[in-house]
Protein backbone atom coordinates (compact mmCIF):
# COMPACT_ATOMS: atom_id res chain seq x y z
CA UNK A 1 0.00 0.00 0.00
CA UNK A 2 2.99 2.02 0.41
CA UNK A 3 4.67 1.65 -2.78
CA UNK A 4 1.06 2.15 -4.39
CA UNK A 5 1.05 5.68 -2.44
CA UNK A 6 4.39 6.82 -3.33
CA UNK A 7 3.91 5.88 -7.05
CA UNK A 8 0.99 7.85 -7.17
CA UNK A 9 2.30 11.01 -5.50
CA UNK A 10 5.36 11.18 -7.91
CA UNK A 11 2.52 10.68 -10.74
CA UNK A 12 0.64 13.45 -9.89
CA UNK A 13 3.57 15.35 -8.93
CA UNK A 14 4.94 15.21 -12.38
CA UNK A 15 2.07 15.75 -14.19
CA UNK A 16 1.34 18.93 -11.94
CA UNK A 17 5.24 19.67 -13.07
CA UNK A 18 4.18 19.34 -16.81
CA UNK A 19 1.38 20.63 -16.50
CA UNK A 20 2.02 24.11 -14.67
CA UNK A 21 5.51 24.97 -14.85
CA UNK A 22 6.85 27.44 -13.65
CA UNK A 23 7.78 30.50 -15.64
CA UNK A 24 11.17 32.52 -15.57
CA UNK A 25 12.01 35.45 -17.23
CA UNK A 26 16.20 36.63 -17.54
CA UNK A 27 16.43 40.30 -16.86
CA UNK A 28 16.07 42.30 -20.39
CA UNK A 29 18.10 45.34 -19.12
CA UNK A 30 21.33 45.70 -17.22
CA UNK A 31 21.59 48.65 -15.39
CA UNK A 32 25.05 48.23 -13.71
CA UNK A 33 24.43 51.83 -11.87
CA UNK A 34 22.32 50.29 -9.44
CA UNK A 35 24.00 47.58 -8.42
CA UNK A 36 27.46 49.62 -6.78
CA UNK A 37 29.84 48.48 -3.75
CA UNK A 38 32.31 49.92 -1.95
CA UNK A 39 34.47 46.79 -3.10
CA UNK A 40 33.93 47.14 -6.63
CA UNK A 41 36.58 48.44 -8.87
CA UNK A 42 36.04 50.93 -11.65
CA UNK A 43 37.08 50.12 -14.77
CA UNK A 44 38.03 52.20 -17.67
CA UNK A 45 38.14 51.51 -21.08
CA UNK A 46 40.98 51.89 -22.93
CA UNK A 47 41.70 54.86 -25.26
CA UNK A 48 43.53 53.52 -28.16
CA UNK A 49 44.90 55.57 -31.56
CA UNK A 50 44.72 54.21 -34.68
CA UNK A 51 47.77 54.42 -36.36
CA UNK A 52 47.27 52.45 -39.28
CA UNK A 53 44.48 49.75 -40.94
CA UNK A 54 45.31 47.74 -44.40
CA UNK A 55 44.30 44.19 -45.64
CA UNK A 56 46.54 41.50 -46.73
CA UNK A 57 45.92 37.93 -47.17
CA UNK A 58 47.39 34.83 -46.30
CA UNK A 59 48.05 32.08 -48.71
CA UNK A 60 47.99 29.10 -45.44
CA UNK A 61 48.07 28.77 -42.31
CA UNK A 62 50.63 30.24 -39.62
CA UNK A 63 51.29 30.72 -35.75
CA UNK A 64 51.14 33.82 -33.56
CA UNK A 65 51.19 34.01 -29.86
CA UNK A 66 49.23 30.74 -29.73
CA UNK A 67 46.90 31.71 -32.02
CA UNK A 68 46.28 30.17 -35.29
CA UNK A 69 45.45 32.42 -38.14
CA UNK A 70 43.67 30.40 -41.01
CA UNK A 71 44.22 31.26 -44.96
CA UNK A 72 42.41 34.08 -46.22
CA UNK A 73 41.58 37.83 -46.28
CA UNK A 74 42.66 40.02 -43.03
CA UNK A 75 42.22 43.33 -41.80
CA UNK A 76 45.68 45.00 -39.95
CA UNK A 77 44.85 47.06 -37.29
CA UNK A 78 47.89 49.17 -35.46
CA UNK A 79 47.02 50.90 -31.92
CA UNK A 80 48.57 52.78 -29.51
CA UNK A 81 47.69 52.65 -26.10
CA UNK A 82 48.24 55.60 -23.61
CA UNK A 83 51.33 54.49 -22.27
CA UNK A 84 52.95 54.06 -25.88
CA UNK A 85 52.85 50.31 -26.13
CA UNK A 86 51.15 49.10 -29.52
CA UNK A 87 48.59 45.95 -30.30
CA UNK A 88 48.24 44.99 -33.87
CA UNK A 89 45.18 43.35 -34.24
CA UNK A 90 44.01 40.62 -37.29
CA UNK A 91 40.43 40.44 -37.68
CA UNK A 92 38.59 37.95 -39.88
CA UNK A 93 34.88 37.28 -40.66
CA UNK A 94 33.94 38.81 -37.51
CA UNK A 95 36.52 37.37 -35.23
CA UNK A 96 39.16 39.14 -33.72
CA UNK A 97 43.32 38.86 -32.40
CA UNK A 98 44.90 41.02 -30.62
CA UNK A 99 48.58 40.90 -29.82
CA UNK A 100 50.76 43.14 -28.44
CA UNK A 101 53.72 43.80 -30.44
CA UNK A 102 57.79 44.98 -29.60
CA UNK A 103 58.65 47.98 -31.33
CA UNK A 104 62.72 48.00 -33.46
CA UNK A 105 63.59 51.54 -33.97
CA UNK A 106 62.93 52.74 -37.44
CA UNK A 107 65.64 51.67 -39.88
CA UNK A 108 66.28 52.48 -43.33
CA UNK A 109 64.40 50.15 -45.37
CA UNK A 110 65.60 49.60 -49.32
CA UNK A 111 63.31 51.47 -51.76
CA UNK A 112 61.84 48.19 -53.70
CA UNK A 113 61.28 47.18 -49.95
CA UNK A 114 58.80 50.18 -48.78
CA UNK A 115 55.49 48.80 -48.95
CA UNK A 116 53.89 47.54 -45.40
CA UNK A 117 54.22 43.93 -45.25
CA UNK A 118 53.65 40.98 -42.78
CA UNK A 119 56.51 39.18 -42.80
CA UNK A 120 55.93 35.18 -42.41
CA UNK A 121 58.83 32.47 -41.90
CA UNK A 122 58.47 29.50 -42.51
CA UNK A 123 60.30 26.80 -40.66
CA UNK A 124 61.70 23.42 -40.22
CA UNK A 125 59.40 20.81 -42.46
CA UNK A 126 56.73 21.69 -44.72
CA UNK A 127 53.35 23.46 -43.41
CA UNK A 128 54.80 25.27 -40.57
CA UNK A 129 54.56 29.22 -40.65
CA UNK A 130 54.68 31.82 -38.00
CA UNK A 131 53.57 35.20 -38.50
CA UNK A 132 56.97 36.91 -37.37
CA UNK A 133 56.28 40.58 -37.88
CA UNK A 134 54.59 43.59 -39.38
CA UNK A 135 55.98 46.06 -41.14
CA UNK A 136 53.68 49.87 -41.09
CA UNK A 137 55.84 51.83 -43.91
CA UNK A 138 53.80 55.35 -42.40
CA UNK A 139 55.59 54.83 -39.28
CA UNK A 140 59.13 52.92 -40.87
CA UNK A 141 58.28 50.91 -37.54
CA UNK A 142 58.61 46.71 -37.52
CA UNK A 143 56.51 45.39 -34.73
CA UNK A 144 57.64 42.15 -33.50
CA UNK A 145 55.08 39.84 -32.93
CA UNK A 146 56.26 36.10 -32.31
CA UNK A 147 59.86 35.33 -32.31
CA UNK A 148 59.41 31.62 -31.78
CA UNK A 149 59.52 30.77 -35.42
CA UNK A 150 63.10 30.95 -35.27
CA UNK A 151 63.88 29.45 -31.82
CA UNK A 152 65.57 26.41 -32.81
CA UNK A 153 69.07 26.47 -34.39
CA UNK A 154 68.18 24.93 -37.77
CA UNK A 155 65.02 27.20 -38.04
CA UNK A 156 67.82 29.77 -37.67
CA UNK A 157 70.15 28.68 -40.42
CA UNK A 158 67.21 27.09 -43.03
CA UNK A 159 64.04 29.50 -42.36
CA UNK A 160 63.00 32.01 -44.72
CA UNK A 161 60.90 35.11 -44.23
CA UNK A 162 58.07 35.74 -46.71
CA UNK A 163 56.55 39.40 -47.05
CA UNK A 164 53.03 39.28 -47.69
CA UNK A 165 51.83 42.79 -48.84
CA UNK A 166 49.69 45.15 -47.13
CA UNK A 167 46.62 47.40 -48.82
Amino acid sequence: MNKRMTKITWTLGLVFAVLFPINTRAQAETAPDEYKADNMARVEALSAKTEFEGKFSLPYKVQCHMHTLKPGDYTVVVKTLEDGMKLVMFRREGSEVVVESKPIPPTPVPEQQGQSAVLVRHGQGPGRYTLEAVYVEKLKLVLMLDESGHTQMLDKIFAGVKRVPIS
